[in-house]
């Protein structure tokens, strides 16, 4: 070994490439498009089946009021039966809206300032990108067009005045 110093700056340079590489790939896999939307689609797809058992405890709940009410020989009216699972609806449904909420602004979040790329950001639709895009050259191909009827028609009257 002849020069150890460079030799431990080179292992260095080497572990510190290698290791931003490895972030580089980690950031990519953790921002992914697909498991961005699979993770979506679990935490709000709990929450919103959380949400429908509560509703359906809720319109049981109704059923059961009204059964006792109309068929109990002492009428009594058990309120319980539809406060509850309307309290419990009302706080799932206010769950579900807040996680809704919490998941779009940080999705908003991650797109505005981590990921620079537009095609890497979640919701980016290459359909919809190319479609603006071929919009906007359809506008300048139909403005070149019309400019260069114009100028036909000048050069028709000029060769052929009236």
């Amino acid at each position: 070994m002849k020069n150890p110093r460079k030799f431990i700056q080179q292992q260095t340079n080497h572990m510190l490439s290698k290791s931003t590489e490895r972030l580089g790939q980690f950031k990519q896999f953790l921002f992914a498009p697909n498991l961005i939307t699979f993770v979506i689609s679990v935490v709000v797809g709990n929450s919103f089946g959380s949400t429908i058992k509560a509703l359906v405890n809720l319109v049981f709940g109704l059923f059961d009021f009204t059964r006792l009410w109309l068929f109990s020989t002492q009428h009594t009216l058990y309120y319980n039966r539809i406060t509850q699972p309307l309290s419990e609806f009302a706080s799932s449904l206010l769950t579900t809206v807040l996680i809704a909420t919490i998941v779009f602004f940080t999705i908003r979040f991650i797109n505005e300032t981590l990921i620079v790329d537009p095609v890497n950001k979640w919701g980016y639709n290459q359909a919809h990108a190319d479609a603006l895009h071929l919009q906007k050259q359809n506008e300048e191909t139909i403005a070149l067009q019309r400019k260069i009827l114009a100028e036909l028609e000048k050069l028709n009257q000029q060769e052929n005045p009236k």
